[in-house]
């Protein structure tokens, strides 16, 4: 029987167990207290893995070494920003990452000044370079207005009123 299962399962595709969507999820807040932006993003495991390993032109497995925790916070470093002024990136305070599930989470902190008033630029082009349909989800909360943004493939940065 396991014979026959091992011989089964090596038929199928490599690909065949991974999600078929590609898609983080981002929560920022700014904190008055710290004149920071607060980020929690999601994103799937094995995707983040794929965009490493492609960056890095090596097998790249998420653990828990310092290694891969530099890789991560300067894959974030180039993908997402969030800025008074566009195109502006401040250097990011990786914080940490949290496995769940399929999934990553990934805690940084962005310096943000005064509370921002009137217009934020955000650039999240999360795993765009790895796969075509990639959508990424902006959430960003200031002095109690919660605001939205959708991020794809050649639409990676936009302008959130506040």
């Amino acid at each position: 029987m396991l014979g026959l299962i091992l011989v089964l399962c090596m038929g199928v595709p490599q690909g065949a167990w991974a999600h078929e969507f590609h898609t983080s999820i981002t929560d920022a807040k700014y904190n008055p207290k710290n004149q920071t932006y607060e980020l929690s993003v999601r994103v799937f495991a094995d995707d983040l893995e794929e965009a490493l390993s492609r960056r890095h032109k090596t097998t790249i497995r998420l653990d828990r070494s310092e290694r891969v925790n530099k890789l991560m916070a300067e894959y974030l470093q180039t993908h997402v920003a969030i800025s008074a002024v566009k195109g502006t990136k401040a250097t990011q305070k990786f914080i940490g990452a949290q496995e769940e599930a399929d999934a990553i989470w990934l805690y940084l902190e962005i310096p943000a000044g005064k509370a921002p008033a009137g217009q934020v630029w955000v650039q999240n082009a999360l795993l765009t370079e790895v796969f075509a349909d990639q959508t990424n989800i902006l959430n960003l909360e200031v002095a109690g207005k919660k605001r939205s943004v959708l991020c794809r493939p050649g639409e990676t940065q936009q302008t959130i009123s506040l």
